[in-house]
């Protein structure tokens, strides 16, 4: 009979350019007790991936190098050429819609998780994919939080964003506008900090939609209040 792995054994690499997700993802898997690995980008990402083996990787989708599509493409394709044995990639983003989705699949990723990650989700994926139980883990509580600020990390990782988004705005940058927006409300999801990521969320449509720059800089003062006031 063949015996469960326990969730111990188990090596996640979480690949999230956002400081305030990846801490409180390396919190959450630990509390399931795995062993966890953490990359801020796609290229340190994908080096991770080329040199360690893992058991399951968690990756954001928007990062300012190389976006998770990429990085699961060229792994993807480096597991046929080497015919290595298949590594599950789950996409770990703030969007969750269907054209998002199939984004995801179609690039070679095997899941999506919407940030912030909900425990049971996350159990739900390890049980699916690296065969675990990890059912009788209890979720995490805000005692285990105690030792991270998430609030002053998010502020600060965050206050460094809007100063970058202030430039792209003033150039007329709006990808980078829209990028920096994007990865800033994956964080405040993550805190849940519900009035900041709404604003997030009309920035990052105004970015795309390319609305007038009057509505962008209403909206991005507006974030820099919310921001200051945490």
């Amino acid at each position: 009979m063949n015996t469960i792995a326990t969730a111990p054994s188990l090596q996640i690499l979480v690949v999230d350019d956002s400081a305030t997700s990846r801490v409180v993802i390396e919190k959450q898997l630990k509390k399931l007790g795995c062993d966890v690995a953490t990359a801020q980008d796609g290229n340190s990402g994908l080096a991770a991936m080329q040199d360690g083996e893992f058991d399951l990787v968690l990756l954001d989708c928007q990062m300012p190098d190389m976006s998770g599509y990429d990085v699961a493409k060229i792994f993807r394709r480096r597991e046929r050429e080497e015919e290595l044995a298949h590594t599950p990639i789950i996409a770990i983003s703030a969007e969750t819609d269907t054209a998002h989705m199939q984004l995801c699949l179609d690039s070679g990723m095997d899941g999506v998780l919407g940030k912030p990650l909900p425990v049971d989700d996350l159990k739900k994926m390890l049980s699916l994919w690296c065969d675990v139980d990890v059912s009788a883990v209890a979720p995490m509580n805000i005692d285990d939080m105690r030792s991270v600020d998430l609030t002053t990390l998010f502020r600060t990782t965050s206050l460094e964003d809007f100063a970058v988004l202030q430039t792209a705005m003033a150039e007329a940058d709006m990808a980078s506008v829209g990028r920096l927006a994007h990865r800033m409300k994956g964080a405040a999801l993550t805190i849940a900090a519900v009035d900041i990521v709404a604003t997030l969320e009309r920035i990052e449509a105004i970015a795309v939609s390319r609305m007038p720059s009057a509505d962008l800089a209403a909206e991005v003062a507006a974030l820099g209040r919310q921001l200051q006031s945490l």
